[in-house]
């Protein structure tokens, strides 16, 4: 029994900050300032801001987690259900406060998805027949039960998530934070991710979840929070928030404006043909690929076909598992290309080194932190440059990529935080550092997983506008994503997996596998 269960009547708060702040250590602007309000018992609350907004901070400050690392300064008062998550004793805090993270990997920590359900409990000296019945009840939650034995590293983005919302469910503590949970999953598990929050409010758990739009899990909360700079900047229940103060949240990039939508050109009804209906050789040809990770019984890509021709702008959908980050890495050469199945330039991709393909395919993985390497996000949009040069940090980098680095970052609405931590941005300006880091060195093909990922509406027009640039100067896009408006407002052609099969589609319908013929 959780020692907090008597703490159940809707009369009383699960959360209050009263004139609540928090600042990082390396920066001058507060995340969070003068932030007070109440979450009661049994509430479900959506924390929704752009990017920067504070949302997350809050998030990982709600279990104590980013105070207790030491990183920054706190001020003002937070009472989680009667107590204070910083000084609270840590089993305490475990028992009363579930929080999913934006990135699953950095809270994953077992190898095999039921030993990283179990490892909360067990560490909480939960009884094993009750663990049991835990891990049975998580996994069917998030619709995982075919999973169980599975190795975690091998499951999608997707799935990982859905691991890690297993493992918070577990905990079966009261209140239980949802930071962008769903931003990597497909639109049935969103679905799903919407009944379950429902389920556990139900339930009479505490459910917050935060996210960087009024999607969804956002319009099914009983009350929506806006942040802005830290703060709140409007709160009431969705429908009289949409009705009230569309155009403001529009304004925010929290919904979705045409006119924004305007900003990313298309010509309109353009379907380039294959690439054999181009003019020249096509980059990138794949014939009858299918690749099964070693050790698995399962096939993860089964006779996929693909072509793509310069500036041809290729959108990738499908449920998670399907396929799709499998193919991306076989195509960057992060996993060993099978002989005879991929060309690249009409060179066979089994026979060329890494380091050659990095040359002129660019690769931006789901977790953009993943790839950063250096202190500041100047340098990491120079990273490259340095290498590529063999410049060291300090040395005097050509002015002609110091130029092209400027004009990416402003773009990217990032120059005014160019000494900053690339791993203290927010979510999505963490999305367009990788992809201006990327753009720095042009490429002939750029290959992006879930970038939008999380992102506000103007974060991602942000980002499309970038993406439309590099395709202007010729360039090749494969993006691999579950956000419609990038299939709508990107695409020259949109592509579906499905349990390993590559598919075309034409007005949201499949209507016919791909083929390539090969000479």
């Amino acid at each position: 029994m959780n020692e907090h269960s008597d703490y159940n009547s809707s009369s009383k708060i699960a959360v209050s900050l009263r004139d609540f702040g928090y600042r990082y250590d390396d920066q001058v602007e507060p995340a969070l300032h003068g932030l007070t309000l109440d979450i009661a018992v049994g509430e479900h609350v959506a924390i929704v801001g752009a990017s920067g907004s504070g949302k997350s901070t809050l998030c990982q400050l709600l279990h104590g987690g980013l105070s207790r690392s030491g990183e920054g300064e706190r001020t003002g008062e937070l009472i989680v259900y009667g107590m204070d998550p910083d000084t609270a004793d840590l089993a305490t805090v475990a028992t009363t406060v579930g929080v999913v993270l934006q990135d699953p990997d950095a809270q994953l920590v077992q190898g095999i998805v039921e030993d990283e359900i179990a490892f909360g409990p067990e560490n909480l000296r939960v009884p094993p027949a009750e663990i049991a019945q835990r891990i049975a009840a998580a996994l069917e939650a998030v619709g995982l039960a075919h999973e169980r034995g599975s190795f975690v590293r091998r499951l999608s983005g997707g799935q990982r998530q859905r691991t890690a919302i297993a493992a918070v469910l577990a905990l079966e503590a009261p209140l239980v934070v949802f930071d962008d949970a769903a931003a990597q999953l497909d639109p049935p598990a969103v679905c799903d991710f919407v009944l379950l929050c429902r389920r556990l409010h139900a339930a009479g758990r505490t459910v917050v979840t935060a996210s960087g739009r009024i999607d969804d899990g956002a319009r099914a909360a009983q009350r929506i929070i806006v942040l802005k700079g830290g703060t709140v900047q409007l709160q009431g229940p969705p429908e009289t928030l949409l009705r009230e103060h569309g155009a403001q949240l529009a304004a925010l990039g929290l919904l979705p404006s045409s006119a924004e939508r305007g900003d990313v050109p298309r010509e309109p009804g353009a379907k380039p043909g294959s690439a054999a209906d181009c003019a020249g050789q096509p980059l990138l040809e794949v014939k009858g690929l299918s690749f099964t990770y070693p050790g698995s019984q399962r096939a993860a890509l089964k006779g996929v076909s693909l072509a793509l021709a310069p500036g041809e702008r290729v959108v990738l959908l499908g449920e998670n598992g399907s396929g799709k980050t499998t193919l991306g890495k076989l195509l960057m050469g992060l996993l060993p290309a099978p002989k005879g199945c991929m060309w690249w330039e009409g060179q066979d991709m089994a026979k060329l080194p890494i380091h050659q393909l990095a040359t002129g395919i660019g690769y931006v993985f789901q977790q953009p932190e993943h790839q950063f390497a250096a202190a500041t996000v100047w340098e990491e949009c120079l990273y490259s440059v340095r290498a590529k040069l063999g410049l060291r940090t300090g040395e005097p980098v050509p002015a002609a990529y110091v130029e092209r680095a400027q004009r990416l970052l402003a773009a990217a609405r990032l120059e005014h935080k160019l000494d900053a931590s690339p791993y203290l941005l927010s979510g999505g300006e963490k999305r367009l550092l990788s992809v201006a880091a990327q753009f720095i060195l042009p490429k002939k093909l750029y290959i992006l997983d879930e970038p939008t990922a999380g992102t506000d509406y103007e974060g991602a027009n942000i980002l499309l506008r970038m993406c439309t640039e590099q395709s202007a100067e010729g360039a090749a896009f494969l993006v691999i994503t579950h956000d419609m408006q990038v299939a709508e407002s990107f695409a020259s052609d949109v592509l579906c997996m499905e349990e390993g099969h590559l598919y075309k589609m034409e007005n949201g319908e499949i209507y016919h596998t791909i083929t390539v013929d090969k000479n």
